[in-house]
């Protein structure tokens, strides 16, 4: 990829790259102040990039039938408001690291668009490497993900600290407030399988209003739970989150119900991965898909189909991967059932290792 992004900048003087990611388990616990369990992938958003005279921000894709350019004056970008495109996400990080001179930005990309794999966290966080130097990898995800929030999602950054501090080989098990991350090695013996449902997993329009509902269900249950306002489930203490069972909002009861189990379901996993144990990790990851089938009322038709597909294959765990609504999801079996899985689930599937976290460099 980066051989197409010169050929298409030819005179770039920095190549960024940043990964999207996996979801082992922890899904809609970050924005609740819980840990999750991700690990980077080998498919990546790439930037190519130049200054230029004109003060302009020129951002451009390799594959402009797809993806429209645009060209941004830089003394608008401050006040541009977002246009429901690709773009957006790229302004986002421009909106914190407003470009002194001219700038022309050439994307590309292989992580599959809207699959619930963080393609447009990727684009945010690569568009803030294009624009600037690494530093701090934690505190830069921390302003990836408020920047992010530019395009109207209420994220609770996962996606752009796993971007940034991926390691190969392992998975991470990511702390929020202040973001910090404990690697976990990813046993031999264990392979991540990932399947596409086909459904588009949009993050606009209906599918990022019902995200924002979750979000705002969950801080509307903490506050029930006796938190301060703009308090998080994670915020209720422990001896306090039985109570959920005594909400009287059925979907307030639900949506804790289910962020307290992931929580949990987060450190069980941590210590299957360390010891090795699929069928443990497995059960795990089928409960968490019931979660959020049932109680988060995320998941979708051609997801559940894909889950029960996989389990029938072999694997030890499936579930919805992402925020939901369809997109993608994500199984784990033992490495030598591993292609005999990617059968069963059609083209539109892979086995991922964990990847490194994004980089910058001279082109």
């Amino acid at each position: 990829m980066r051989s197409r992004l010169l050929e298409a900048l030819p005179d770039a003087t920095v190549v960024v790259r940043a990964p999207g990611r996996v979801n082992l388990i922890g899904e809609h616990t970050d924005y609740n102040g819980f840990p999750v369990l991700p690990m980077a992938i080998d498919r990546s958003i790439w930037i190519a990039a130049v200054p230029r005279a004109a003060p302009t921000l020129m951002v451009r894709s390799i594959a402009p039938e797809e993806y429209a350019a645009e060209s941004i004056p830089l003394d608008t970008i401050a006040s541009r408001s977002p246009r429901g495109t690709w773009v957006d996400y790229v302004v986002a990080a421009a909106r914190r690291r407003p470009p002194e001179e001219g700038l022309e930005l050439v994307v590309a990309g292989t992580v599959p668009a809207e699959a619930g794999l963080s393609s447009s966290s990727a684009l945010v966080v690569a568009a803030f490497l294009a624009l600037g130097e690494v530093g701090d990898r934690a505190a830069l995800a921390e302003e990836a993900r408020l920047a992010e929030r530019y395009v109207g999602t209420l994220s609770g950054g996962m996606d752009q600290a796993i971007a940034l501090l991926g390691l190969p080989g392992h998975a991470l098990r990511i702390d929020f407030r202040p973001v910090r991350a404990t690697p976990v090695p990813m046993p031999p013996h264990i392979a991540v399988v990932v399947a596409h449902s086909g459904v588009r997993a949009a993050k606009s329009g209906s599918a990022r209003e019902a995200y924002n509902a979750r979000v705002h269900e969950c801080l509307a249950a903490a506050r029930h739970l006796g938190v301060a306002e703009h308090g998080l489930l994670a915020d209720v203490e422990p001896g306090r989150r039985a109570a959920v069972c005594e909400l009287d909002d059925a979907v307030l009861r639900r949506r804790a119900r289910y962020v307290f189990a992931e929580a949990r379901r987060v450190e069980e996993a941590v210590q299957a991965l360390r010891s090795g144990n699929l069928p443990v990790l497995g059960e795990l990851l089928n409960a968490s898909h019931r979660g959020l089938r049932d109680d988060y009322e995320v998941s979708h038709p051609a997801v559940d189909i894909l889950v029960k597909r996989a389990l029938a294959a072999g694997a030890a765990g499936a579930r919805v991967v992402g925020a939901g609504f369809g997109g993608c999801m994500v199984a784990v079996c033992e490495r030598d059932r591993a292609a005999e899985l990617r059968a069963a689930l059609g083209p539109s599937s892979w086995v991922f290792s964990p990847a490194a976290g994004a980089e910058r460099t001279r082109a």
